[in-house]
């Protein structure tokens, strides 16, 4: 693990300190190695997950020169390669073969996460057409903006306007938005309204959809049939019962419900004209660490799901 940079990095070494099948060498203090022993180590490693920012990865990338070295990056530096496998095993079955048999996996944002295990399904069965605008809404606690915005959320003496939901990417101008389109072949940029809020980690993506205006005039429990056969055979990702799923959520759905899982929830509300997507999990779990052990797991030609169940 190289560098200690974002939301990502606060989980992944815990989750991988129980793992007796991996030799974890973190490189988040730099003071404690040589120039020459980091870059060492980079070019003898298995693996390299970078948690650094874009910019860092961009430069360190160079020094590693062993072509076998596998790389796997949470900055957001390659998410639009096409030379970088997406790492969102769940997107389809060639996303997922793709990061197994690949050097260089990019990890997608939290936010992505979820908005396109959303739009996949329906993109994909055609019941969605790429060009269909598209509001995505999403809340998410402050651990989403890294070792800064946790200290800055946890000082006593912090601004009264952190004690409330505060909207963000006021300026629609948010890389997220083309990460989507690239993850889930979308013609047009979503917009996008996301929420930071006074807690410390999970998240709730949702996206509400006019029936009436997509390829195929469907109600709402034939939407969840969709979901539920594209993700019965994902244990990551759990679909709701459709009949169940507001009386069992008292009629809210709280943004922090999936905290410290590695699982992703999805729901689907609604009648015969509105449909309520819905995608809630941990931002620091599958929305961040577990999908890259996921993603190590596969690249090494491991079991998918060690460590994460």
């Amino acid at each position: 693990m190289d560098g200690h940079y974002g939301a990502v990095s606060l989980n992944i070494s815990s989750m991988l300190k129980g793992r007796d099948d991996l030799d974890v060498i973190c490189l988040e203090d730099r003071s404690k190695f040589t120039s020459d022993q980091r870059i060492s180590l980079l070019n003898t490693a298995d693996i390299v997950i970078f948690c650094q920012s874009a910019q860092t990865v961009t430069e360190t990338l160079p020094l590693i020169e062993n072509k076998n070295v596998k790389l796997l990056d949470t900055s957001n530096a390659f998410r639009l390669s096409p030379d970088w496998a997406y790492g969102l095993p769940e997107l389809s079955y060639e996303h997922r073969r793709r990061i197994s048999v690949t050097r260089c996996t990019a990890m997608p944002a939290s936010m992505v996460v979820g908005a396109s295990l959303l739009l996949m399904p329906l993109v994909r069965s055609k019941i969605m057409p790429p060009y269909h605008p598209l509001m995505i809404n999403s809340v998410v606690g402050y651990s989403s903006g890294g070792s800064n915005m946790i200290a800055m959320y946890q000082d006593e003496h912090r601004p009264s306007g952190l004690s409330s939901a505060r909207q963000y990417a006021l300026d629609q101008t948010m890389m997220q938005q083309k990460e989507l389109m690239y993850a889930c072949g979308i013609s047009y940029r979503p917009a996008l309204s996301p929420i930071i809020d006074d807690y410390p980690n999970g998240m709730v993506v949702t996206v509400p959809l006019h029936l009436r205006t997509l390829s195929k005039r469907l109600h709402s429990r034939q939407i969840w049939e969709y979901f539920r056969r594209a993700y019965e055979h994902e244990p990551l990702i759990e679909v709701a019962d459709f009949d169940t799923a507001v009386s069992g959520l008292g009629g809210f759905l709280d943004a922090n419900g999936m905290a410290g899982s590695n699982k992703l929830q999805i729901f689907v509300f609604g009648d015969n004209d509105i449909c309520l997507l819905a995608a809630r999990y941990d931002n620091l779990g599958k929305g961040g660490a577990a999908t890259v052990v996921q993603c190590m797991n596969l690249m090494l030609g491991l079991d998918e799901f060690h460590g994460l169940l």
